[in-house]
């Protein structure tokens, strides 16, 4: 019997979390492939599920100093993936409908790149937004958006309420839909 199979997930968490890199290759030997097909089942695309595979591990490695050896971590590794599909599908739906606006808004012999800029500008505006948000907004936002992050891990964090977390979240999203209503 391979001695890699003795071990448990919590001994790879408690490895992982003090930054075991031989701990980190045997988990993401271990849970890749499934993440893999699991990713495949949603995103229909053998490249993006790669990808997708890469960004869960990557997430899971930037975030070791959290994991709890006595948290199942095969759960927590499939929750960064739904969370990082999640993101996925709606930015590839926010690219389609900004795709759908555009050919539905401009004449048929403008360019694709000329869209490309113009979505590309638009998320330069809501980075510069972003940006202008209140500290604690902001990091509340990016943790949720762009971590994935659930509302509780996010108090965790940032070692504040949830309730706080829901306000902050509240407050960026009606910051950013007024702004955006007003281009």
């Amino acid at each position: 019997m391979d001695q890699k199979e003795n071990i448990t997930d919590a001994d790879l968490a408690r490895r992982i979390k003090y930054g075991e890199k031989e701990a980190y290759q045997e988990l993401f030997e271990k849970y890749a492939p499934k993440i893999y097909y699991f990713s495949l089942s949603y995103l229909k695309n053998e490249a993006d599920a790669e990808e997708l595979v890469q960004d869960v591990f990557l997430k899971v490695w930037e975030k070791r100093e959290i994991l709890d050896a006595s948290q199942n971590i095969k759960a927590y590794i499939f929750k960064i993936a739904i969370n990082t599909i999640y993101d996925f599908i709606r930015r590839k739906n926010i690219e389609k409908a900004f795709d759908d606006f555009a050919r539905a808004n401009y004449d048929k012999s403008s360019n694709s790149t000329w869209h490309k800029v113009i979505f590309n500008d638009m998320l330069s505006n809501l980075s510069e937004l972003v940006v202008q948000m209140p500290e604690q907004r902001r990091r509340v936002f990016q943790l949720s958006k762009r971590e994935g992050l659930t509302n509780d891990e996010i108090a965790k964090k940032l070692d504040i309420s949830k309730r706080t977390v829901e306000n902050q979240l509240y407050r960026a999203i009606a910051f950013l839909k007024e702004h955006f209503k007003e281009e």
